[in-house]
């Protein structure tokens, strides 16, 4: 068989333009298998003539790059040392506190929320505040050791009170009377010494007289009653001691002095036990002016005056401040 003619094979190309002429969108666009309609992107361009095994590892290499770090596995693990990125944590700092759960009460955030227990004990650790500890109940600031008895403090009171009745009765009566009868200043004045030379020598003579006596504590024996016991049966030098005196007025009033600044001392015109020779704590004023002489009996008084006296202490006490044994006293006035 001979071949195709040329001049039928061109009128076919010939018809097949004009086909694809007359159906295109644009006069412009051309059906041809020559070039191509869109335009590939680079990588594309750039895969189009590789096999397909190169193609597939390239982007496996591309996967492995974009994909984080893992960390070794097998022997070779602990070999290198591989930095681990910090978690991001919306309340946790990364301290540990273990908290006993007796301390943790209920949490209460929200009425309709609900937390695990986990949670609900961390937020506790981080937000809640331990309550303050209670102080420490104080058993006595001081311990009263001394009285000297109700019958006796009753007395001197009862000396003091007659003795200023007197003197005011004659300052305000009796003188004014006497002086505008037209007695002589020699007559007025003896009336008025008659009434102050009393009270002057009672003030003088009963100065001295302790009603009460007091042992301070200091803090490290206040909440114990042994510890302020074993304190007050082996008294340190520093101890102070608070002393109640009667003023002339007949109101009392405390003289606090250490037992290292006192001595014993006697007197043959009014009873004295010790006497101090150091630094008072509170001198007094120029009106009020403190006592410097004191007078203690060897035992502390018994009855309804021995209730809130302290039990076996103040004969060391009164040993301390005058350097005679009580029992020795006691025993000698028997």
């Amino acid at each position: 068989m001979g071949g195709i003619p040329a001049i039928l094979i061109a009128e076919v190309r010939t018809a097949f333009q004009s086909c694809a002429r007359q159906y295109a969108s644009t006069r412009k666009t051309q059906f041809t298998t020559l070039r191509p309609l869109l335009k590939r992107p680079q990588h594309a361009r750039r895969t189009d003539n590789l096999p397909i095994q190169v193609v597939h590892s390239q982007l496996q290499a591309q996967k492995k790059a974009q994909s984080p770090p893992t960390l070794p596995s097998g022997p070779q693990a602990g070999k290198e040392l591989v930095p681990v990125e910090k978690e991001e944590r919306a309340i946790d700092n990364g301290r540990k506190v273990e908290v006993p759960l007796k301390v943790i009460p209920k949490a209460e955030i929200a009425p309709n929320l609900t937390l695990s227990p986990k949670e609900r004990l961390h937020i506790e650790q981080l937000t809640r505040r331990l309550p303050p500890r209670p102080e420490p109940k104080v058993y006595k600031t001081r311990l009263r050791i001394y009285n000297a008895g109700n019958g006796r403090i009753y007395m001197l009171t009862f000396l003091r009170f007659t003795t200023i009745i007197a003197l005011c009765f004659v300052t305000v009566i009796v003188v004014p009377a006497h002086w505008m009868n037209g007695s002589s200043l020699w007559l007025v004045t003896g009336l008025w010494l008659a009434a102050f030379i009393p009270f002057a020598f009672m003030n003088w003579t009963l100065r001295p007289m302790v009603t009460e006596v007091f042992l301070r504590l200091p803090p490290s024996v206040q909440h114990s009653p042994k510890l302020a016991m074993d304190y007050a049966k082996s008294l340190p030098a520093d101890a102070v001691l608070d002393l109640r005196f009667m003023r002339a007025s007949t109101l009392t009033d405390l003289v606090s002095l250490k037992i290292a600044n006192t001595r014993p001392v006697k007197s043959g015109f009014r009873p004295v036990s010790f006497e101090w020779f150091g630094p008072l704590v509170e001198r007094g004023g120029f009106l009020r002016r403190n006592p410097t002489q004191f007078y203690v009996r060897p035992e502390s008084a018994t009855g309804k005056a021995a209730r809130d006296v302290t039990p076996g202490i103040w004969s060391k006490v009164y040993q301390r401040l005058t350097g005679v044994d009580s029992s020795a006293v006691s025993k000698w006035r028997r």
